[in-house]
């Protein structure tokens, strides 16, 4: 899981129409960004869709704000569409190795 002031990068950027509706600002595939809250959160497109509640990570990230819904809770991100910059740092470097 990750961690408040670890560094991320978007690895999915497949949004759902229901989310490109609600949020003002989306990460940028393959940028880095800095985790300013962990929290749990629920599924956007399917809580429009079916009102089912299913709960998952949900990052915040340092200099993406979006709005808050009417009890005043900031819509985050589901944290699988993040992978640890260290973490693809990490591949990064094995797979150089390998091919060598």
């Amino acid at each position: 899981m990750f961690s408040v002031g670890q560094k991320v990068v978007l690895v999915d950027d497949k949004w759902p129409d229901t989310v490109k509706q609600l949020y003002l600002q989306l990460p940028v595939l393959d940028t880095v960004y800095v985790v300013r809250a962990v929290r749990v959160g629920v599924k956007a497109d399917e809580l429009i869709m079916d009102m089912r509640r299913v709960l998952e990570p949900s990052l915040l990230l340092i200099g993406i704000i979006n709005p808050a819904n009417k009890l005043g809770v900031e819509a985050g991100f589901a944290a699988h569409r993040f992978r640890a910059l260290d973490e693809l740092k990490q591949t990064t470097t094995e797979e150089n190795e390998v091919t060598v």
